[in-house]
């Protein structure tokens, strides 16, 4: 099966934060796969345009938008406005996250947790109350949500990312559990370490070279992740090729997790 063949020519893959590290590859991936893409930003006006303009570059139809994740009523009005441009959604990849630093709990600040929780765990649960009835109307749809290996293996000093990202993988579940008689599935996809977006600047900000190397030896394939690796799978599981697929959580991490 070619990747042209791989999505409907009609509707779109809507990738919320699609101008993230791991969102612009996605994005790219999936119009390389056949697929026209809606894409959000929540600042990043410029780096939105030019990936949108990548994806018809490709011969695929593309559109992009700011929403406020947070925002029941800007994630509403974007879903509203995506319907309007491409009749149906086939496909939701949730790739968004709060910038975050690392810190142990009880460095953590009340607003600081507020802030992730309210942005990540709230804002996937805008997105799906705004898309599911969309896709359920069309009795078929999947939710790929990009989370971290971290909800399986925790590292020290990464709640505010595992903590909000382990709801978002039981969110997704719960789709996938109560939704599947509607044709709809949903998965996750866990990166490790990945040199992209947040995951660069956490290497390089966060760890010494020592402990990176200390880091890279923990991990079976013995080096980080690349961008093209969590999209090669987000796409696989929006696939027809995955459509017997629901409910995993797939972790892209070099082997960290199991060992």
């Amino acid at each position: 099966m070619t990747r042209h063949s791989m999505f409907p020519s009609e509707g779109v893959a809507l990738i919320i934060g699609g101008t993230g590290g791991l969102g612009k590859e996605i994005s790219c991936l999936m119009a390389e796969s056949g697929s026209n893409v809606a894409l959000t930003y929540r600042q990043n006006k410029e780096e939105a345009a030019k990936i949108s303009s990548m994806v018809e570059e490709m011969g695929r139809k593309s559109m992009f938008e700011q929403m406020k994740i947070e925002d029941v009523n800007s994630v509403q009005e974007l879903v509203n406005n995506v319907i309007a441009n491409f009749g149906s959604i086939h496909t939701v990849v949730y790739t968004s996250g709060p910038d975050i630093a690392l810190g142990y709990i009880n460095q953590v600040t009340h607003d600081e947790w507020r802030r992730v929780i309210d942005t990540d765990v709230n804002g996937f649960f805008n997105v799906i109350h705004a898309t599911l009835p969309h896709l359920r109307d069309n009795r078929a749809g999947t939710y790929i949500s990009v989370i971290t290996a971290a909800v399986h293996k925790y590292p020290a000093r990464d709640s505010l990312s595992a903590v909000p990202k382990a709801a978002v993988e039981m969110l997704t579940k719960a789709v996938s559990r109560e939704e599947g008689k509607f044709g709809i599935r949903a998965n996750c996809v866990g990166p490790g370490m990945i040199e992209a977006g947040i995951g660069t600047r956490m290497l390089e900000e966060g760890f010494t070279a020592s402990v990176r190397e200390t880091m890279k030896h923990d991990i079976s394939l013995r080096k980080f992740g690349e961008a093209r690796d969590i999209a090669e799978a987000v796409v696989f599981l929006a696939s027809s090729r995955a459509k017997h697929i629901t409910g995993q959580t797939i972790f892209v991490d070099g082997g960290w997790v199991h060992f």
